[in-house]
C-alpha cells in the first residue's frame, strides 16, 4: 500500500534541489558582506548553512530514489550524486566551524567561495542529466561550440542531397540524424532516461522501461511515433514541451520508415515519398553572388574622396570588402572621368552608370574592373557596338541595358559569356523582336501586358 512513497519522494528531487541552492547562496552572500570583526550576520549564516545542509541531504536522498525508480543509468548520475553528498557534508562542516570559532575570517570566506563553486558544479551536472550535456551549448554559433571543444556535426540534424536521395539508407541517413538532434540528449548510452537509448539501432530495438518502442510495419503501435503526435500538454508527449519539437516533415519520415518495416536495410526511395516532404532538408550548395577573390578594404579616405566628387559610394556589406558606386547624383559622368574610379577598381563590384553621359568608348575602360558583378548602363549612349569587350569581365552576372540602342545582333556577341546570368533590355530595339536562338543568359525584355479586367472600365 505504501510502495508509492519512495518513487513519489524521488520525483520531488527537481523541487527539493532548489532549497539547498537558495539557503546556501543566501548564507554565502552574507559571509562576503560581513566585514572583519563584525558579527551581526552570524546567526543568519548559521541558520542558512544548517538549513542548506539538511536540504542537501534530503535532495541527495530524493535524487538517489529518482535514479532507482525512473530508469536513469548509474553512469549518468553517479558524479552528480557524489558531488551532491559532498555539498551536504561541506555545508555541515562550515556550520560547525562558524559555531566553533564564532567569527568570519578571510580563510572562512575562501571556504565559502569553494562551497559556492562546488554547488554550481553539482547543479551543472544535474542540468546535464535532465537537459543533456549540450543544453546551454546548443544555441551558440557553431564557431563558438567548436572553440569550446564540442563537435557540432553529430547532432546537426537531417541533411539530404538534392540528387540521389532515393539511394539513402533510410535508418542510418534519415531516421538516426532526426533522433540524434531531437532525442539523444536524454536517450543515449550514458543517460538512458526511461531506460531508453535511441543513439543506435540495436539499443532502439530493446525499448525502455515501458516496453518496446518500435513495431515494424505498424506506426500506430510504435510509441516511437505515437508519442510524437500527442498534444504537447500530454505528459507522454515526446520530446518534452520545453525542448525542440520535431517538424511535421520529420515525424512523417519516421512514420514512413516504420511503415516500411523499421529495418536498417530499406532505402529512402522505397517509401514512395513525395519530394516536397524532403524539401526542408535538401542541402543546396549556395554559390556566392559576388566574387570569392580576397581583396583589401578601401581606405575610408578614398571613399570620402569619391563622395565629395558626387558619387554614391558604400560597402556592399559588412562581411566583405566589395563596394558599390552609383552616379545617381552625378549625371555629368562621362568617358573622360574613369580615372576617378581607378583607386577602387579591384574592390568595385556594383556600378550604376544609368543616365550618365558615357558612350561605347567606356566599354574599353570597363574591362579594367575585374570584379565587376552588377553593371547598370540604363539610358546612356551605349549603342551596342563593342559589347563583346565585356567578355573579359568574367565575374559579370547582371547587365542592365534598358532604354539604350542595343539590338539582338549586338547581344549575340555576349552569347557565350562565362558568367553572365541576366541581361535587361527593356524598351530597346532588342526587346521587341523574337529571339533568334537561346542565349547562355536569361534575357529580360519586359513589355509585359496585364489582361484588361472588367473592373478597369467601371466608373464610380
Amino acid at each position: 500500500m505504501i510502495d508509492f512513497v519512495f518513487p513519489l519522494f524521488g520525483r520531488f528531487h527537481p523541487i527539493l534541489v532548489h532549497l539547498p541552492i537558495g539557503f546556501l547562496a543566501f548564507g554565502i552572500i552574507l559571509v562576503f558582506l560581513s566585514k572583519k570583526g563584525e558579527n551581526k550576520h552570524l546567526d543568519s549564516i548559521r541558520l542558512a548553512y544548517l538549513l542548506g545542509a539538511i536540504a542537501a541531504v534530503l535532495s541527495s536522498i530524493s535524487g538517489f530514489l529518482q535514479y532507482q525508480y525512473e530508469g536513469f543509468s548509474w553512469e549518468s548520475v553517479q558524479f552528480h550524486f557524489y558531488f551532491g553528498c559532498t555539498t551536504a557534508l561541506f555545508s555541515f562542516y562550515l556550520f560547525y566551524e562558524i559555531n566553533k570559532y564564532n567569527s568570519i575570517t578571510s580563510f572562512y570566506k575562501l571556504k565559502s567561495g569553494a562551497l559556492f563553486a562546488l554547488m554550481l558544479f553539482t547543479g551543472h551536472l544535474g542540468g546535464n542529466i535532465t537537459h543533456g550535456e549540450t543544453y546551454l551549448i546548443e544555441p551558440l554559433p557553431a564557431e563558438v561550440q567548436n572553440f569550446l571543444g564540442y563537435e557540432t556535426t553529430a547532432n546537426k540534424g537531417l541533411e539530404i542531397p538534392e540528387i540521389g536521395w532515393e539511394e539513402l539508407v533510410y535508418y542510418e541517413d534519415v531516421v538516426q540524424p532526426i533522433l540524434n538532434q531531437n532525442c539523444s540528449s536524454c536517450h543515449n548510452s550514458r543517460n538512458k532516461k526511461g531506460n531508453l537509448d535511441l543513439s543506435e539501432y540495436n539499443a532502439l530495438l530493446k525499448g525502455g522501461e515501458d516496453g518496446l518502442v518500435l513495431t515494424g510495419g505498424n506506426p500506430e503501435q510504435s510509441s516511437l511515433f505515437t508519442r510524437l503526435v500527442l498534444p504537447k500538454e500530454d505528459d507522454d508527449h515526446m520530446p518534452p514541451k520545453e525542448k525542440r519539437q520535431l517538424h511535421s516533415e520529420e515525424i512523417e519520415l519516421i512514420k514512413h520508415w516504420i511503415s516500411l518495416g523499421g529495418t536498417t536495410e530499406s532505402k529512402l526511395g522505397d517509401a514512395g515519398i513525395e519530394p516536397e516532404l524532403l524539401e526542408p532538408f535538401i542541402k543546396k550548395e549556395e554559390t556566392p553572388f559576388y566574387p570569392t577573390t580576397a581583396v583589401s578594404s578601401v581606405p575610408e579616405d578614398n571613399l570620402n574622396v569619391l563622395k565629395e566628387s558626387g558619387f554614391f559610394a558604400e560597402p556592399i556589406s559588412e562581411e566583405s570588402n566589395w563596394i558599390m558606386i552609383s552616379c545617381i547624383n552625378l549625371s555629368s559622368f562621362s568617358d573622360a572621368d574613369w580615372e576617378k574610379l581607378n583607386p577602387v577598381k579591384e574592390q568595385l563590384a556594383f556600378l550604376d552608370l544609368s543616365r550618365t553621359q558615357i558612350t561605347d568608348q567606356s566599354l574599353d575602360e570597363l574591362v579594367g574592373f575585374p570584379n565587376l558583378t552588377v553593371l547598370k548602363l540604363n539610358e546612356t549612349g551605349i549603342s551596342g557596338e563593342g559589347l563583346e569587350k565585356l567578355l573579359k569581365n568574367e565575374n559579370l552576372k547582371n547587365l542592365y541595358l534598358n532604354k539604350t540602342q542595343v539590338t539582338l545582333e549586338h547581344l549575340e556577341s555576349l552569347r557565350n559569356h562565362p558568367g553572365l546570368e541576366k541581361v535587361f533590355v527593356f524598351d530597346t530595339p532588342a526587346s521587341g523582336n523574337e529571339l533568334a536562338g537561346e542565349f547562355s543568359f536569361y534575357l529580360e525584355r519586359g513589355n509585359y501586358l496585364l489582361p484588361k479586367l472588367a473592373t478597369d472600365t467601371i466608373v464610380y
